[in-house]
């Protein structure tokens, strides 16, 4: 079959048809190329992108780490913090390492903020469970709460103290023994309640007055100064007798009295100064603080 015009190289191009047709195919393999690249730039570029993106993250994450293994609590903050606008793989991460690093650093109330936002977002635990991620994000705003709890117990504020202590506790739900958890998981969460129970009976008794002070069984506050027996004042006595002079001589003031009853009064009264300043000056009569 001879050659079409078109297959015909140009005169004195090509020695033979067949050079011609490989010339032809080497070009139009170098076109396709071409194309293939235009249209494959885009994704050469978003994963140039993506693999930019997730060596920053990686370096951020790693530099955090680092910070708070060191106790540089805010620079680790920082570092977390900003991930929280760019992260898009696993978003409670940031939220958790972030409060997770201000509690560390004495921040208990941000640092709940920064946990409530990452439980709201960490995947939840299937069948009514709650799962380990879950559990980790709880149990350190539980600590967060104690944290706050026991800031309110030193302002002397057993109310708030008590609010904090109930929602810490109630961030434990679901977490502790028989939770399906790690062995670790469970028993940190055992330990956080016992801790959190006690400290939430001291101030239950603190907001209710404490032990009854009238009671004669209970020991004296060792960090007071000890009772002065010459203290007029001092509670643990009976308060002194009325000085029944006093009364009588009240009486003989009376206008009703006779005149002879006015004068008995008055002498009863001032036998009985004399007889209680001479017990003054013997050392107090009988003591024991009631009367005579």
């Amino acid at each position: 079959m001879s050659p079409t015009l078109t297959e015909l190289p140009a005169p004195g191009q090509f020695e033979t048809v067949e050079q011609a047709q490989q010339a032809r195919a080497v070009a139009e393999a170098g076109v396709r190329r071409r194309k293939l690249l235009v249209w494959s730039s885009p994704v050469v570029a978003l994963l140039v992108l993506a693999a930019i993106y997730l060596l920053t993250i990686t370096t951020v994450v790693i530099v955090g780490e680092r910070s708070y293994e060191n106790r540089s609590y805010a620079t680790a903050t920082r570092q977390f913090s900003w991930l929280q606008n760019v992260n898009a793989l696993e978003t409670w991460k940031p939220y958790y390492n972030a409060g997770t690093a201000r509690y560390a650093g004495g921040g208990f109330f941000r640092a709940s903020q920064e946990l409530e936002q990452a439980l709201e977002i960490v995947p939840k635990g299937t069948d009514g469970a709650r799962g380990a991620d879950e559990c980790k994000v709880a149990m350190n705003l539980s600590l967060a709460y104690e944290g706050l709890g026991d800031e309110a117990a030193l302002a002397a504020d057993p109310a708030m103290a008590l609010t904090y202590y109930a929602q810490a506790l109630a961030q434990l739900e679901g977490c502790g023994s028989g939770s399906g958890g790690d062995s670790e998981q469970e028993s940190e969460a055992q330990e956080s309640q016992e801790r959190q129970e006690g400290k939430q009976g001291e101030q239950e008794q603190a907001q209710g007055g404490g032990e009854d002070p009238s009671d004669p069984s209970d020991p004296a506050d060792p960090g007071e100064d000890p009772a002065d027996p010459t203290d007029p004042t001092d509670p643990g006595e009976e308060p002194p007798p009325t000085d029944p002079g006093e009364d009588q001589t009240g009486a003989s003031e009376d206008p009703d009295m006779s005149e002879e009853e006015r004068e008995v009064a008055e002498r009863n009264a001032e036998a009985e100064r004399e007889r209680q300043e001479q017990e003054q000056q013997e050392g107090g009569g009988s003591g024991g603080g009631q009367g005579w």
